[in-house]
């Protein structure tokens, strides 16, 4: 398994390390909840493998996050090259060269951005480089500067004030979203805290000495673990806004 995202591949380091995570974790509930050796270790490949494709989607959706702050850059660049009485050309070229200076080589619109300047040296079009990075990043916001970019060289207009007005989009859209995100931090929390307590109440019980959890049967405590992660995945889903 391998996947790609702005330069940034995801491989075997990473599928495993989110096995090694998603072992140590599902080994631990099973333990607690069924303590047969046996269910332990299914339950915690299970967990590996669920793990490991969650865990490379999270490092994914962080590079996707840091290419949406640094697309405003890129976007702020191009304008003030196009203020500068630079054609558009010169400007995203100019862009890739101040991106280059400000981030790390391996920074999402470094990669980006250099792929359009070497399809430009190559005498590509600026519409198709555009459309090539909103399939390679899956970035709406790209999306939405690629179509407005192509209206306005087809039709004509302000590039310098499109290019502008699209920036001040994207940093409306991504405050937005940050308002969101901290009006739902403590539902969030308060779904990480109900999903760790079933674990942590049976693990009590089982210190303890409770009669009543080695009585349960393996269906019960399947049927209960099954509630508890599907009530999860719920919850998941509805304190996930995106604007």
């Amino acid at each position: 398994m391998n996947k790609a995202y702005c330069g940034k591949n995801y491989g075997l380091i990473e599928y495993g390390t989110g096995f090694l995570i998603g072992c140590a974790l599902g080994y631990f509930a099973a333990t607690v909840i069924y303590g047969v050796f046996i269910v332990n270790l299914l339950f915690a490949f299970i967990a590996g493998i669920a793990m490991s494709k969650v865990y490379v989607n999270i490092l994914i959706e962080k590079r996707r996050k840091e290419f949406t702050l640094e697309f405003c850059d890129y976007l702020d660049a191009i304008s003030s090259s196009l203020s500068c009485g630079k054609n558009t050309y010169e400007a995203f070229l100019l862009a890739n060269e101040d991106m280059q200076g400000l981030y790390p080589s391996d920074s999402p619109i470094c990669v980006e951005g250099q792929r359009i300047a070497n399809g430009l040296k190559s005498g590509r079009g600026i519409d198709e480089l555009l459309k090539s990075m909103q399939t390679r990043t899956q970035s709406e916001d790209v999306a939405i500067f690629a179509d407005v970019y192509g209206i306005c060289n087809v039709a004509g207009g302000n590039l310098r004030k499109t290019v502008n007005d699209t920036k001040l989009t994207i940093v409306d859209k991504i405050n937005i979203e940050n308002e969101i995100k901290t009006c739902l931090a403590a539902p969030k929390n308060e779904l990480n805290i109900m999903a760790v307590m079933p674990v942590a109440i049976t693990g009590a019980l089982r210190v303890f000495g409770d009669s009543l959890v080695g009585e349960s049967s393996f269906l019960i405590n399947t049927i209960a673990v099954a509630i508890f992660v599907g009530a999860y995945i719920l919850g998941l889903k509805f304190v996930k806004i995106e604007v």
